[in-house]
């Protein structure tokens, strides 16, 4: 039996029902099978995405239920090609998820084929006229529908399309909810489409046992009538036809196993989608893969190499975030601790700071951490500039040093742990966006550098906002007025240059491993820096020439940035 208080929730106008004993709609689900006991249902969920490495779907090692393995094949399993696995940089698979929508106030994504339509306003791949963007086909204005202003469409093909296959459904929804979650929608269309017939049978079934934390649900005081309430107004939108109990299951079932749709140039989801496969993937902060849309194909790739027989992990959130503030949220959004080897070692190493630094509590360490996003939170809205004077930045710089000299009093905060290598990368865009570019690069340098981060998706998009940086500052020595030739210390633009060519070298090469040469984020990166390296006269990047120039470049750089010679890069041979 799932009691609940009082619902205060108000849908299209009407005040919910409440729920209590006697209701005919009081609804505890059975016991949910894992995916991996039924082998049928398993390979039809394999079979769902273009799969490039043999793949199985078995009782997890990582987290509870299922997981997703690099599948051993018959020679391996002999033993004749023992640990040859995959290596990093490789596709695992793509997909096309069963449904999808993007969230509220992406207003330049079309909500068929979610291409981005500002994609070519992104600042590095247009400046200077460099750029891939520019080259690619220019899209059509992304319009809203005139039914409910919400949904957009880059064309009238993606428009009729959309409305054949769900927005004439959800027009309305959308009219009388604009701001509805991504997740809920997805919870409406699913309905309808069950209603249709649009969903198989196979579909029905592993939609049926996705994990849905119902319990966890139901208990909290804060999500349970907000759950609840959306079964409702899904129950009245499709005409009462549904089983009320059915739904309520199904929306944290929706919730829970939706993925986060992030295109390849930012870490900042756009929307959700359901994709059964990745459904069956176990979380890691520290993961062996990652996930990636590019228009309305998901794809997995491999940060590691993989070997037959382990289990393939994403990071359900942002892996940039610290151990704390990561704790937190995979408790509120997916109700689990995570106990992966990252999260242990960091643990030690937090404990051993406070201990070593400060005044042995990690609540003190926790408590500076929020401090800080308060502070670079307030600075970066306009608002809390003007309310609390953070637009001289100077002073958000000394309140940043005041609370981390209160957590740790013995010594410095460690320049790696977060959330500084953020704060420093935003304080470098605020910077730059007042002209001050001596303070953008110094930031852009730390926060980049310094957070000992040298690989991956992040670390692509990082760089790329540093390279802004440089481009930006490097404009201003051609202007007679800079501040910047004041300073004897700072690089000639000579230096600039070198090490502009070496971080888009290596930005390059790791876009092309990362996320695949084939992918049109890659392909933009490299049409950037193509015509830049067409230009040159010199030592080219790839050369032994070149490796040492640019040594020396950013060296004479990261010492007037006042960053240490061990947080350089180094470039690949």
């Amino acid at each position: 039996m799932v009691e609940l208080e009082e619902l205060l929730l108000n849908v299209n106008g009407e005040t919910l029902p409440i729920l209590n004993e006697d209701d005919e709609d009081d609804f505890v689900p059975p016991a949910r099978l894992a995916f991996h006991t039924e082998p049928k249902l398993c390979d039809f969920i394999l079979r769902s995405a273009i799969i490039s490495v043999p793949l199985a779907i078995r009782s997890s090692g990582v987290g509870s239920g299922s997981g997703l393995f690099l599948a051993d094949d018959d020679k391996q399993q002999q033993g004749q090609h023992h640990g040859r696995g995959i290596n990093r940089g490789r596709e695992i698979f793509r997909s096309t998820p069963l449904m999808a929508a993007i969230d509220y106030g992406n207003d330049g994504f079309c909500h068929h084929c979610f291409k981005d339509a500002k994609a070519g306003e992104q600042p590095l791949l247009k400046f200077g006229g460099f750029g891939g963007a520019g080259d690619q086909e220019k899209m059509e204005e992304v319009k809203a529908c005139t039914g409910c202003h919400v949904a957009r469409f880059c064309s009238k093909k993606c428009q009729k399309a959309a409305w054949s296959k769900f927005h004439k459904d959800e027009c309305k929804i959308l009219r009388s909810v604009p701001r509805m979650k991504a997740q809920h929608l997805l919870a409406h269309r699913l309905v309808f489409w069950q209603q249709r017939g649009f969903i198989t049978t196979s579909q029905g079934k592993a939609i049926d046992m996705l994990e849905d934390h119902f319990n966890e649900y139901t208990k909290d005081e804060e999500r349970s009538p907000e759950v609840y309430g959306i079964a409702v107004a899904i129950c009245k939108a499709t005409g009462g036809k549904a089983n009320m109990g059915l739904v309520w299951k199904l929306v944290p079932a929706l919730r829970t196993n939706c993925i986060r749709m992030r295109p390849a140039s930012g870490k900042e989801a756009v929307g959700y989608a359901l994709d059964l496969l990745s459904a069956t993937i176990q979380h890691s902060c520290h993961p062996n893969a990652f996930a990636f849309f590019e228009g309305t194909e998901l794809r997995v790739r491999s940060l590691k190499k993989i070997l037959p027989g382990d289990e393939i992990t994403i990071c359900y959130i942002d892996p940039t975030i610290d151990l704390l503030q990561r704790q937190k949220i995979l408790l509120k959004r997916h109700f689990f601790d995570c106990n992966c080897t990252r999260c242990k070692n960091e643990y030690k190493e937090r404990k051993e700071c406070v201990k070593t630094l400060g005044d042995g509590k990690i609540s003190t360490l926790e408590k500076a951490q929020e401090q800080m996003l308060s502070l670079i939170n307030a600075a970066s809205s306009s608002q809390g500039m003007m309310s609390k004077g953070y637009d001289d930045l100077g002073k958000v710089e000394t309140a940043l040093r005041t609370i981390m000299r209160d957590a740790l009093p013995v010594s410095h905060w460690p320049a790696h742990i977060e959330p500084l290598p953020m704060v420093r990368q935003t304080l470098a865009a605020l910077y730059t966006s007042q002209k001050k570019y001596a303070d953008g690069l110094r930031n852009a340098l730390k926060g980049k550098l310094m957070s000992c981060r040298r690989d991956g998706p992040e670390w692509v998009n990082e760089m790329a906002d540093v390279i802004l940086i440089i481009l930006e500052t490097g404009c201003q020595l051609n202007e007679p007025s800079s501040p910047l030739l004041e300073d004897r210390t700072f690089p000639p633009a000579e230096d600039l240059q070198t090490v502009t060519y070496g971080y888009l070298y290596e930005m390059c090469r790791e876009a092309g491993t990362i996320f695949g040469g084939d992918s049109e984020y890659a392909k933009a990166i490299i049409n950037v820096f193509t015509p830049m390296v067409g230009k040159m006269t010199g030592d080219r990047p790839g050369s032994k020439e070149f490796a040492k120039a640019f040594e020396e470049a950013q060296g004479r750089l990261l010492q007037w940035a006042n960053v240490t010679s061990h947080y350089a890069l180094v470039m690949s041979s």
